[in-house]
């Protein structure tokens, strides 16, 4: 899923933070002088963030933490990587022994701590398909209310959320009875 940042914003003796960073804003698009549309992704009810806000602005009770091995940690301390798999992106049994584990992941910069860089992943580990019904519901109301009569467990669906600056796109395979979810933001 991840984006991997190229070397090339540290050659030539790069060593000035603002140049990375801008140079980082300018690969992911991001116009940090732009209004970003509230992601569809929910926490809490609400809309989990913006891309721009920042990270001291995300609801209080949402967990997340430092990811050392995600885009940016070649980049580390200038631009800082986190991942949370707050247990309310996850549904942990459905069924007797189906369940819907996520993650979502993030990155800022250090000084101004903006949020860019959004994606997450989300593994349906199905033991019983009676339960796709009940996944499905779940999804949509707790995470993806916006993917109502959208969503459908298909290998190779996708779907994409557009708006005037930012596309969220949403992947979804099969392998075996387990289904993964990619959902990734991409600015334009």
């Amino acid at each position: 899923m991840g984006k991997r940042a190229d070397n090339k914003f540290a050659q030539n003796g790069i060593e000035q933070k603002t140049n990375i960073v801008d140079s980082i804003y300018q690969a992911e698009n991001l116009n940090i002088n732009s209004s970003y549309k509230p992601l569809s992704l929910n926490f809490n009810g609400k809309p989990i963030f913006s891309i721009g806000q920042k990270l001291t602005e995300i609801h209080s009770t949402l967990n997340y933490r430092i990811d050392p091995n995600s885009d940016y940690q070649d980049y580390f301390p200038t631009i800082k990587d986190y991942l949370t798999a707050e247990d309310k992106l996850s549904l942990y049994r459905i069924g007797k022994h189906s369940y819907i584990n996520g993650i979502v992941y993030f990155s800022t910069d250090q000084q101004s701590e903006r949020i860019f860089n959004v994606s997450g992943t989300w593994g349906f580990l199905v033991y019983d398909k009676n339960v796709l019904k009940e996944m499905k519901t779940w999804l949509i109301e707790n995470l993806f209310p916006e993917l109502e009569n959208h969503f459908e467990f298909k290998d190779n669906w996708n779907y994409k959320i557009e708006t005037q600056n930012q596309i969220e796109h949403f992947d979804l395979t099969k392998e075996n009875e387990s289904w993964t979810l990619n959902y990734e933001v991409e600015l334009k």
